[in-house]
């Protein structure tokens, strides 16, 4: 018996056994194909011209959908991540020098960062009904805190939503009850 192995959603490669491998090398290739495009077409020393490009035409490619795939394998999050970091040496003509300090240099945050960013926000709007996602499964407490569900593996507890209960959890009281998303 043959089934589909993985299936693409509006831009997201979900595979049967939900592992994000394919995913992830589709969209790290399409990246690095992106940025070697920009080193071949943008012959420049200019470093804003050759952000702007890279933030343009790169960073939409790794950062699209974020919020749902979640990498807690290291090879994973080091492959994607080798990305910004490729990029970085490009935008500041550096070759050699320390790629921590050009990313800290280019007010670039790791994936990790944003997506702990955008994870709350995400559960902010499914939970003040600005996206029309169904989260009649989670419990608040007091506080407007919630219950985090118990994962018995290690895909669950990375998923969204337990990810996302866990960060919004930790947030300030303010922020949470905020009607909006604070800017």
């Amino acid at each position: 018996m043959s089934g589909v192995v993985c299936a693409k959603y509006i831009g997201v490669t979900i595979s049967s056994n939900l592992n994000w491998s394919y995913h992830i090398n589709t969209i790290t290739n399409k990246a690095k194909n992106s940025l070697t495009f920009i080193r071949r077409n943008v012959k420049t020393q200019n470093k804003q011209l050759k952000e702007a490009a890279y933030r343009t035409y790169v960073c939409p490619q790794v950062e699209y959908c974020l919020t749902i795939w979640h990498l807690w394998q290291k090879h994973l999050t080091h492959r994607i991540e080798m990305v910004p970091r490729s990029a970085a040496r490009y935008v500041q003509n550096h070759y050699t020098s320390s790629v921590t300090n050009m990313l800290r240099e280019l007010k670039c945050s790791t994936l990790v960062q944003h997506r702990n960013q955008a994870s709350p926000t995400m559960l902010h709007k499914i939970h003040n009904k600005q996206v029309n996602v169904d989260h009649s499964h989670l419990t608040t407490t007091q506080n407007n805190k919630f219950l985090i569900p118990h994962s018995k593996t290690n895909h669950h507890m990375n998923s969204f939503f337990p990810r996302a209960l866990r960060l919004w959890n930790e947030l300030q009281t303010e922020i949470k009850d905020a009607p909006t998303v604070p800017a």
